[in-house]
C-alpha cells in the first residue's frame, strides 16, 4: 500500500497539470480575499463567505472527480493495472494507496496556494478571523477528500478515460448543479410528514451538501436552513457532533472501498 501511495504521490507531483492547479487556486483565492479589502475584518457567514463556498463547490468536486477517476482508468486503459496484478498486491492496498496518494498531493497543493493567497490578502490590508479561515480551509479539504474517493470509485468501474470523464461530469452535474431542483421535485410527490426526514437523509446522501451545512453551522449561521433543519442544526452545534463527522467520514470511506474492491475483483475474474 505504501509503495502505491508513494508512487501515486510522486507521479502526481511530477505532472505539469499539478502546478496549474497551484496557479488556479492562488488566482481564485487571492481574488476572493481581495474582494473583501474594503472591510476591516472578515468573520461569520457573509456574502463573501457564500461566494467562496459557491466557487469551491463548483470547482473542487469536478476537478477531484476527474483526477480520481483518471488515476485508475488510465492504468486500466494502458494495461498497467493488469501488470500490477501479477505482483503480490491486494486490491485493498492498491485502492487505498491510490486514494492516499491523490489526497496527499491535492491537499499539499491546496494548502500551499491557500497560504500564498492568505499572505496576499494580508499584505493588501485585509483582516481575517481564524475561525473563518479554518472553516473555509477544512470545508475545501473535505470536498477534496469526498470527491477524490468518488472519483477513484468511478475509475474502478470504467474501462477508458472517456467513460471516466463522462461519468465524472454526470455525477458532478447531478450532485452540484441540479441537486436542489431534483430534491424539490422528489419532495413534491411525497406526503408532507415525510419531507423533513427525507431532507435530512438527502443531506447525508450528498457529501457536498453535508460539508456545506457543516460549514454554515460552524459559522453560527444554521438558522438560514429554516425549521426543517432545527433539530439537526442543534445537534450539529453540540459537542457530540464531532463523533458524527468522524463516523460519516469513515463510513463514506469504507463503503467506497468495499464497492471499489468489488468492481476490481470482478474485473480480475473476467
Amino acid at each position: 500500500m505504501w509503495n502505491i501511495w508513494r508512487s501515486e504521490l510522486s507521479t502526481t507531483v511530477r505532472q505539469r497539470s499539478y502546478y496549474s492547479f497551484l496557479i488556479l487556486w492562488v488566482a481564485v483565492l487571492s481574488l476572493l480575499f481581495l474582494l473583501q479589502s474594503s472591510a476591516p475584518s472578515l468573520t461569520g457567514y457573509t456574502n463573501m463567505t457564500g461566494t467562496v463556498v459557491n466557487v469551491a463547490l463548483y470547482i473542487v468536486p469536478l476537478f477531484m472527480l476527474i483526477i480520481g477517476s483518471f488515476s485508475i482508468a488510465n492504468e486500466i486503459e494502458n494495461g498497467q493495472w493488469r501488470l500490477l496484478n501479477t505482483y503480490p498486491l491486494s486490491t485493498l492496498s492498491y485502492i487505498t494507496g491510490k486514494i492516499g496518494g491523490q489526497i496527499t498531493a491535492q491537499v499539499i497543493v491546496f494548502t500551499f496556494s491557500f497560504g500564498i493567497s492568505l499572505a496576499i490578502g494580508l499584505v493588501s490590508g485585509n483582516g481575517f478571523h481564524e475561525e473563518w479561515l479554518l472553516s473555509i480551509y477544512f470545508f475545501t479539504v473535505s470536498l477534496i477528500f469526498f470527491f477524490l474517493i468518488i472519483g477513484v470509485t468511478v475509475g474502478c468501474i470504467v474501462s477508458t478515460r472517456w467513460q471516466a470523464l463522462s461519468i465524472s461530469v454526470s455525477i458532478w452535474f447531478f450532485l452540484i448543479m441540479i441537486w436542489p431542483t431534483a430534491l424539490i421535485g422528489v419532495l413534491g410527490f411525497v406526503p408532507y410528514t415525510w419531507i423533513a426526514p427525507l431532507m435530512k437523509f438527502a443531506l447525508f446522501a450528498n457529501p457536498a451538501e453535508f460539508t456545506r451545512v457543516t460549514l454554515v453551522v460552524s459559522l453560527d449561521a444554521g438558522s438560514v436552513f429554516g425549521q426543517s433543519y432545527d433539530s439537526l442544526v442543534t445537534f450539529l452545534e453540540s459537542p457530540f457532533s464531532f463523533v458524527v463527522y468522524i463516523f460519516y467520514f469513515l463510513g463514506f470511506l469504507i463503503i467506497a472501498l468495499l464497492f471499489s474492491m468489488l468492481m476490481l475483483e470482478r474485473r480480475k475474474r473476467r
